[in-house]
């Protein structure tokens, strides 16, 4: 499976700038003959949590109208992200949704963790669900930026799918953690990680790599791209490979999460 990369340098809050420059990346990804492409969180704003004049009702969504068409267009399946509302739920949630090629849309993941630093928690609503779904013949996990920082919720996906998508807006400031947790990610979950973060400058002054997107094999090796173009990079992932890598080292099958449970129930025994 060919699965493509798009650090995206976002236009701060203009959908239809960044949509031009999704096309662009779409339409080279499939050139390079692409079955998925993955865009950074809140793709055509940039992380804007605050403003929630951005938020769009998911059952008349533009956003979600304008992937389903260019999925079907170009013939590639799409994961991006959006700020997206219920008709009567109006406080928005940080979605990660996927287009396929047939052009049916999903919004499928809600954030879980919120970035409170940044008030991101005072105006958007969580996830409560982890989510996996099936594309092509391999299923992904899903998370958005901070997520990244907590382990229970990869540790829960752990053994349920073959990789998982990170999707974010994460600052050239904390690059050191985004690459370190991405690797750890990999390593104790034993699935692909792909960490997919935006580029440039935002609206808010924020500095972004511009190679700081990457797919990690279970291994911690930090795979190279078979297409590498500017901030496009496409790679090559196996079911096969994935599933050898998992097998040659499978952790999960040690895990006690029913000792965990009640850890988490019974806090700490601090011992004096």
């Amino acid at each position: 499976m060919k699965i493509a990369i798009a650090s995206l340098n976002q236009a701060w809050e203009d959908k239809k700038a960044n949509m031009v420059l999704c096309e662009s990346f779409i339409k080279n990804a499939s050139i390079e003959f692409a079955d998925l492409i993955i865009f950074p969180e809140m793709t055509l704003t940039g992380f804007s949590a605050i403003n929630t004049d951005l938020s769009e009702d998911t059952s008349k969504s533009e956003t979600l109208e304008w992937f389903s068409n260019i999925s079907k267009k170009y013939g590639i399946d799409i994961i991006f992200g959006a700020l997206l509302h219920g008709e009567k739920i109006t406080t928005p949630s940080n979605m990660l949704c996927v287009s396929n090629s047939s052009g049916i849309v999903k919004p499928l993941y809600s954030k879980i963790h919120l970035f409170s630093p940044s008030g991101e928690d005072g105006y958007l609503s969580s996830g409560n669900k982890i989510v996996t779904h099936r594309i092509g013949d391999i299923t992904f996990g899903f998370a958005i930026c901070y997520d990244l920082r907590f382990p229970e919720i990869f540790s829960a996906m752990a053994g349920t799918c073959e990789a998982i998508v990170v999707i974010a807006n994460w600052p050239s400031s904390r690059i050191n953690h985004w690459n370190i947790l991405l690797r750890a990610r990999a390593i104790e979950t034993g699935s692909a990680i792909f960490g997919v973060n935006r580029s440039g400058i935002d609206g808010n002054s924020i500095k972004y790599g511009n190679n700081s997107s990457m797919l990690v094999m279970p291994s911690g090796e930090v795979k190279d791209a078979i297409f590498l173009s500017g901030n496009l990079g496409i790679y090559e992932i196996d079911k096969q490979q994935l599933k050898d890598c998992y097998n040659n080292f499978p952790t999960i099958q040690d895990k006690r999460y029913d000792l965990y449970r009640n850890i988490l129930k019974e806090k700490v025994d601090v011992q004096k």
